[in-house]
């Protein structure tokens, strides 16, 4: 039994053997530690970063909360952009937290143009890129709420006028929603 093993033994080492002095052999081809552009001035084409805060938008509410998505208005002459708000830490939520996401004018950025008051917080919010009249969000509850700007209310309030029912909804906040342009209407 002894000679058994000794049988195995000998083509096993003699197989790693080589492969080692293989690797070895390898690592001797290539010096890592080898200055190969001994000499050579790298060159910097690089242009300096410079950042510059053009507008702060601060949340109207007392209880802050984090944006969770930014989205601009698709026609260029209208300066606005959609910001959702949502706290996304699971069930730490505080009771008393807002829902409302709101579209803010860049000419005006001291308070918001319009708010949405959702059913949910928006996790998420897009214009509609054929109709920017028309804005879907994704919310916290899995739901998908539909805003359209021209139904809303004089002091700036807007209402979800369609949402997707919860028992057919996601069952996860969703997080991110895109317009298709496969059709003529942009749905």
């Amino acid at each position: 039994m002894l000679r058994e093993v000794n049988l195995g033994f000998k083509p096993a080492t003699t197989d790693l053997a080589n492969t080692a002095q293989k690797c070895i052999r390898q690592n001797n081809q290539i010096d890592l530690f080898e200055e190969y552009f001994d000499g050579e001035q790298p060159e910097l084409s690089s242009e300096t970063i410079n950042t510059k805060t053009t507008m702060i938008f601060k949340d109207p509410n007392q209880v802050k909360r984090a944006v969770t998505k930014i989205s601009w208005h698709p026609d260029n002459l209208e300066p606005r952009v959609g910001v959702s708000y949502a706290q996304l830490r699971f069930q730490q939520t505080p009771p008393n937290m807002p829902k409302m996401s709101y579209i803010w004018n860049l000419n005006n950025p001291n308070r918001p143009e319009r708010t949405l008051e959702p059913t949910s917080p928006l996790c998420t919010l897009v214009f509609n890129h054929k109709n920017a009249d028309v804005i879907v969000g994704g919310a916290y509850n899995g739901s998908l709420q539909f805003f359209d700007q021209r139904k809303g209310s004089s002091s700036g309030i807007i209402k979800p006028v369609e949402t997707t029912l919860l028992e057919k909804s996601h069952h996860d906040p969703i997080y991110d929603v895109y317009w298709l342009a496969t059709s003529k209407a942009g749905t």
